[in-house]
């Protein structure tokens, strides 16, 4: 829902504007009002609406000066300006303060209806490739990690923090992309990564035990087999002894 705040200083055309627009049907909650600028900051400031309906004059604080206030204190916020015709060419340098659309009085309801239909519409579509490009930029996150640990999973102290160092990001934020993108923990991934990794040398080395517990990053043996055993639900030589006698 798009949360909508009006400022009108006209009464009867505040209220013409907040009773006769179906809010709901163009995807919008009317979630306040006021009759003047100075009024309308302080509740702007409180309620962080997503699109502000402006009158471009209104008492203490004209609509420009309200609206140029209202963006400095909420960047992200559309603004919908309503102007008078004699007042058209100073809207129009409304745009520089960053006001999205603007509409002359009269306005029908239809006329503001289209304009909040496409003013959802455009916010959808942002949204839409915002959610793109983040979860782009977090495969290309992802991918960096699995690089990174194929290239390091021997090293005993191989962890979270040292792949967020590498890869630029504070380790709380990796760990949440991590698990949102694959739908396990890193220390899980790099365990199972590991485990795999021996489990190929026992199928295809006579290497000791112990040689690959080093080569899959667990310097102790015992603690190696402890963790193999926890995964497969044998020991390393229980696993090879299998592996041998189905050959």
């Amino acid at each position: 829902m798009l949360r909508v705040f009006l400022a009108e200083d006209e009464y009867v055309i505040r209220e013409g504007i907040k009773k006769n627009i179906d809010w709901k049907a163009h995807q919008c909650e009317f979630c306040g009002e006021a009759g003047d600028g100075e009024t309308a900051l302080e509740k702007v400031r409180e309620l962080k609406p997503d699109l502000i309906i402006s009158d471009i004059r209104m008492p203490f604080m004209d609509g420009l000066t309200f609206c140029a206030k209202a963006k400095e204190a909420l960047p992200e916020v559309q603004i919908l300006l309503l102007t008078g015709y004699e007042e058209f060419e100073y809207a129009r340098k409304a745009i520089c303060i960053g006001v999205s659309r603007y509409l002359t009085k009269p306005i029908s309801r239809e006329e503001l209806s289209e304009v909040l239909d496409e003013i959802v519409a455009k916010q959808l579509r942002d949204a839409k490739e915002e959610i793109t490009e983040s979860g782009e930029e977090y495969r290309d996150v992802i991918y960096n990690v699995f690089a990174y640990v194929e290239r390091h999973y021997s090293e005993e102290d191989l962890s979270l923090t040292k792949v967020a160092e590498h890869i630029g990001l504070s380790p709380n934020h990796l760990s949440t992309v991590f698990k949102e993108e694959t739908g396990q923990s890193f220390t899980r991934y790099l365990t199972d990564y590991r485990i795999n990794a021996a489990k190929k040398m026992l199928d295809t080395s006579k290497k000791r035990s112990s040689e690959i517990a080093e080569l899959v990053g667990y310097p102790d043996p015992h603690y190696f087999s402890s963790v193999f055993k926890k995964q497969t639900g044998m020991t390393p030589s229980q696993y090879r002894d299998r592996a041998g006698a189905e050959t």
